[in-house]
């Protein structure tokens, strides 16, 4: 089979099995192991089973769950809160000061750990609260958060 039927079968597959409403993981996961089976030999599976264990002993994938670990402990312990008073206090002349003030700690958070996804999971759970009690739109605070941790990218950890 051609490369461009393969492409429009997977895509297919893709659009309706996600209509479906199962998980997006186990829609991908699914298609690719279905496409695995049919396109090359059903041993090509070890491979791909591997790949997943060996994907998993990351070093860097292993600081995710510890930096989300840390969000949480010091929303519950209040320095967040502590801290989200003082950037009020600290930016409160500017327009927009708080987001201005998430934006730089999620851009070093995500600098710090290297990995966006961690930055933006610790810092929804530490600024979201923080900045919703303070009359935040809910999408603006969301927009916020993901666009200070993309920023991580580009400053080296």
């Amino acid at each position: 089979m051609a490369s461009e039927g393969v492409l429009i079968w997977m895509f297919a597959g893709l659009v309706g099995l996600m209509l479906t409403g199962l998980p997006l993981a186990f829609v991908l996961g699914g298609l690719a192991i279905l496409f695995t089976v049919l396109l090359w030999d059903p041993a090509a599976l070890t491979i791909t089973v591997l790949q997943i264990f060996d994907t998993m002993r990351s070093d860097s994938l292993m600081s995710i769950p510890l930096y989300v670990m840390m969000a949480s402990v010091l929303q519950r312990s209040g320095i967040i809160e502590s801290l989200y008073k003082a950037m009020e206090l600290w930016f409160n002349r500017l327009p927009g000061g708080l987001a201005i003030g998430t934006v730089i700690i999620c851009t070093i958070m995500a600098a710090m750990t290297g990995i966006v996804g961690a930055a933006v999971a610790a810092m929804g759970i530490l600024a979201l609260p923080s900045m919703l009690k303070r009359g935040y739109d809910q999408r603006l605070a969301l927009g916020t958060i993901c666009a200070g941790g993309t920023l991580g990218i580009l400053i080296p950890p």
